[in-house]
């Protein structure tokens, strides 16, 4: 449904454009944020953007697969979405790329009653797009600010020798000067925009590349608010009774929504997600190829430990950029310590979309596990299936039996929580 709608989007499209036309030729309108939006949308779809070709942000990020990883077996076999060039693997799986734009900067959040996260927003699992770089700042032209952690994001893949393995920013702007939507980059960002040979214009197009990408992530073909649960909170839908009772075990008993933030104001519908980062004390994913990867992308081999936010932070400490985003009286040191195997909490959103029922999705950040009824499973049962000892990084792991795990559900309130979750699916007719 929605690449139908992203298809009709090209044909209205190239409609105006043809109606434009004078004796004089082409009437160049100003550049619109619809425009900006369409430019994203052909740069997220453009297999071109990858060496070898046929990786595009899409294969990662698919709308069938509620913008995650599109390829099932990868999904089932290792939990990690192969690169461009494909015995190549990152060590994390893809997360959505779908309603991830309101997460804000990441930033320290002061001490609170009752609020047991220290740290928020950004974007990658582990928040190192923080949404405090700046970008080209003539991209304000348009209204769209030149701080965005969807284009921080987007800067990384292109360039990444396990995604789409560009060598340079160059090659990818002259990929896109050779691109069916040249001409658009061009109205959008001007007619000098693609000159490809001169450094300074390269930079600077690169910028407007990724937050062009950031628009179409922004827009409204990304995130519609269509699930049945959407339709439910304006009136139009009706949840079954199993329904209803998974959404109050998801809010009650399984404490579920305590990271993944729920509500009932359908001006406000939730996202899902606390936008924050927590250590569930997941094990190492042994399927994960990431671990025998060569030395130039992992030199830890299978002794690597994904450390998460933790990594992130002594990062920007390293860099002279953490000290500004802490509270008074913090110590860098020990905010990173307490920081270490933390990953951020994904939406629910889409979270059990797929385009056919066999299709496998993996799930957690390194994709250990490969359906919604593990993941919950492991909620409910964490310490009787993984305790502490098999924990990749054990010491800033979640309490035994402190919410979200160890639970106590039976199998019925775990499947009834899982049926609630698939109301989240874009797309719903109501």
């Amino acid at each position: 449904m929605m690449l139908r709608r992203f298809a009709m989007l090209f044909v209205l499209t190239g409609f105006l454009a043809a109606l434009s036309m004078t004796s004089e030729g082409l009437a160049q309108a100003p550049p619109t944020i619809e425009d900006v939006e369409d430019l994203g949308l052909e740069l997220f779809f453009d297999e071109n953007l990858s060496i070898p070709k046929k990786q595009a942000c899409v294969t990662c990020h698919s709308p069938d697969t509620g913008f995650t990883s599109s390829d099932s077996d990868a999904n089932e076999i290792f939990g990690i979405h192969p690169g461009a060039i494909k015995p190549r693997f990152g060590a994390r799986k893809p997360p959505s790329a779908a309603y991830a734009g309101q997460a804000g900067p990441l930033r320290r959040v002061p001490p609170a009653p009752f609020v047991f996260i220290e740290w928020e927003g950004g974007t990658f699992w582990d928040g190192r797009a923080t949404g405090h770089k700046e970008l080209d700042p003539s991209v304000a032209i348009l209204g769209l600010s030149n701080k965005d952690i969807l284009a921080e994001q987007a800067l990384a893949p292109f360039l990444s020798e396990v995604e789409q393995n560009v060598q340079d920013k160059q090659k990818v702007i002259k990929a896109v000067a050779r691109g069916e939507y040249a001409d658009l980059f061009k109205k959008v960002w001007g007619e000098d925009s693609l000159d490809y040979k001169d450094p300074e214009v390269v930079e600077k197009s690169y910028d407007k590349l990724v937050i062009a990408i950031a628009a179409f992530e922004r827009s409204d073909g990304v995130n519609p608010f269509t699930s049945k649960f959407d339709y439910w909170l304006k009136g139009q839908a009706t949840l079954t009774a199993d329904e209803l009772e998974g959404l109050a075990l998801f809010e009650g008993q399984g404490a579920c929504a305590g990271c993944h933030l729920s509500g009932r104001d359908p001006n406000n519908p939730p996202l899902f997600t606390d936008f924050a980062y927590h250590n569930l004390g997941l094990p190492k994913n042994p399927d994960n190829p990431f671990y025998s990867m060569p030395k130039k992308i992992n030199p830890d081999g299978a002794d690597f430990i994904d450390r998460g936010l933790a990594k992130t932070l002594e990062d920007l400490h390293a860099d002279g950029k953490l000290v500004p985003l802490l509270l008074p009286g913090d110590v860098p040191e020990d905010i990173i310590a307490d920081e270490e195997g933390k990953f951020k909490t994904p939406t629910l959103r889409n979270v059990t979309r797929r385009p056919y029922p066999e299709f496998v999705k993996s799930y957690m950040h390194n994709g250990i596990f490969k359906s919604m009824e593990e993941v919950v499973e492991f909620y409910n049962k964490r310490d009787q299936l993984f305790p502490a000892s098999v924990a990749e990084v054990p010491q800033t792991r979640i309490p035994p039996f402190a919410p979200p795990v160890n639970m106590g559900l039976t199998d019925e309130q775990e499947a009834k929580i899982v049926l609630f979750l698939h109301t989240l699916e874009d797309g719903y007719q109501p």
